[in-house]
């Protein structure tokens, strides 16, 4: 009898030993499944060229934004993942809470939201494919959130790594705030309720360079500036007309501050046009896209010899091309974006032809053509 309850005791321990472990098991498997994975990232803080700002706080997820004064010299300044603050793993963020002071406008602006980690977290984890300086193409990780702070609160993120690629996660509204100073601050904690120090430091040439200030000197603040470099998109693609040449890769930037890059194995010829390239995807699908600040593009040319050139747009006479071409009909028609090499590799002409029988020709404020590097500037021979 006694060796009866002894045996289903232990039966009944064991029972109850195993129920606990599934227990935990489970609750551990449970716990991993909410973990957020970490990655190796930073942040990044943009202002456009003019328009300096001056942190008092803020954060972006976990990640604390250690500096305090941003402004920016020279392009690009609006989508840039350089200059970015320390790296360090941790989970990717889920909102942003910041109050910064905007000097020209002499206020205080607080944002403070909840942002898109599903777009994200997606785009980390997917990585992308780059080609590295001697050749080769290899996969990369995203390593910044960019954060843009323009005139009027207007506050756009990026998930970027160096200057390409970008992509932009959304964009967002500040408040205008009152921020007094407290007591006890240190002299350097004062300089952002300091008056004369802001008259100064807009005046300063390392901070607004001098032919900026000259150039908008009694004009009023662009509010709106930056929202329209992100509203303005068309139905087009570009195309590229090389005469008996290859196409080599392709690296832009869009004025909302996107940008990425297409191979030389990305782009096809057009039917009946051997020496128009343009590239497979966006042909096939074309889409609305921002309007082109800046293109460097690599070619093989007739004789041989590969080059490299630069494309660099002016906002407004683009921007009034595409509204010729698309009249209010953006929804319906379609265009691509042709630019067209000479004979002699010194100069381009860049013409916009809508399938509505419209067309405008876009004088570039920057065309620069010259050789590249023979070994390991696409395209490359198969």
């Amino acid at each position: 009898m006694i060796k009866t309850i002894i045996i289903i005791t232990l039966i009944l321990l064991a029972l109850w030993l195993t129920g606990c472990w599934g227990y935990k098991a489970k609750q551990d498997k449970n716990n991993k499944a909410n973990v957020e994975p970490k990655y190796n990232w930073g942040v990044a803080v943009n202002a456009p060229i003019g328009y300096p700002i001056r942190f008092y706080g803020g954060r972006v997820g976990g990640m604390s934004i250690t500096g305090e004064l941003y402004s920016k010299l020279r392009e690009p300044d609006w989508g840039n993942a350089f200059g970015y603050e320390s790296h360090s793993m941790d989970e990717l963020p889920k909102s942003v809470d910041m109050v910064w002071l905007s000097y020209k406008e002499d206020c205080f602006y607080r944002l403070k939201t909840a942002i898109d980690y599903e777009k994200i977290e997606k785009l980390f984890r997917e990585g992308f494919n780059q080609r590295v300086p001697n050749g080769e193409v290899r996969h990369k990780t995203y390593d910044t959130i960019v954060v843009g702070i323009a005139p009027g609160g207007v506050v756009v993120l990026w998930v970027g790594s160096g200057y390409l690629p970008l992509t932009e996660i959304g964009r967002y509204q500040a408040e205008k705030i009152e921020l007094r100073e407290p007591e006890g601050l240190d002299n350097h904690q004062r300089l952002i309720f300091d008056k004369e120090y802001a008259k100064r430091l807009l005046t300063n040439n390392t901070i607004i360079p001098e032919d900026f200030r000259e150039a908008n000197k009694d004009k009023p603040i662009p509010f709106g500036l930056w929202d329209s470099y992100r509203d303005n998109q068309y139905q087009w693609y570009p195309t590229f007309e090389i005469p008996n040449g290859k196409m080599g890769d392709v690296h832009y930037q869009y004025w909302n501050g996107e940008g990425s890059f297409f191979f030389f194995t990305d782009f096809i010829t057009l039917e009946e046009h051997k020496n128009v390239f343009a590239p497979q995807e966006l042909c096939h699908n074309i889409r609305k896209l921002p309007l082109y600040k800046e293109i460097r593009f690599t070619y093989k040319a007739e004789d041989g010899i590969k080059y490299g050139g630069v494309l660099q747009f002016d906002w407004e006479s683009t921007l009034e091309a595409y509204k010729k071409v698309f009249e209010k009909h953006s929804d319906e028609a379609k265009a691509h974006l042709d630019i067209r090499i000479n004979r002699e590799n010194t100069y381009l002409a860049v013409r916009l032809v809508g399938d509505n029988g419209k067309e405008a020709f876009i004088e570039p404020k920057l065309i620069d053509i010259g050789e590249a590097n023979q070994e390991y500037a696409p395209p490359f021979d198969n």
